[in-house]
């Protein structure tokens, strides 16, 4: 599958990276083997969030928060 398009229209004025979406890249493959992993994800100017997100791997975890939120850092939590 190829990147997907959010359904809401992001502004033009909004600042800073898009997330970029898709199978793969934001989440995991379709069938492919998972476990939950627990992020603990600091944005610029913001509260940290608690996420849950599934992957194979906790690299990949990451890799996926990253992808989703481009301007953050994510540690993974117990």
């Amino acid at each position: 599958m190829g990147r997907i398009q959010p359904s809401y229209a992001i502004p033009p004025t909004m600042d800073g990276p898009q997330p970029i979406l898709g199978d793969g890249v934001s989440r995991p493959l379709p069938g492919e083997r998972t476990k939950l992993f627990n992020l603990l994800v600091t944005l610029k100017g913001s509260n940290p969030m608690k996420v849950s997100i599934l992957a194979a791997t906790a690299a990949k975890a990451k890799r996926y928060a990253k992808n989703r939120w481009p301007d953050s850092n994510a540690i993974i939590v117990k």
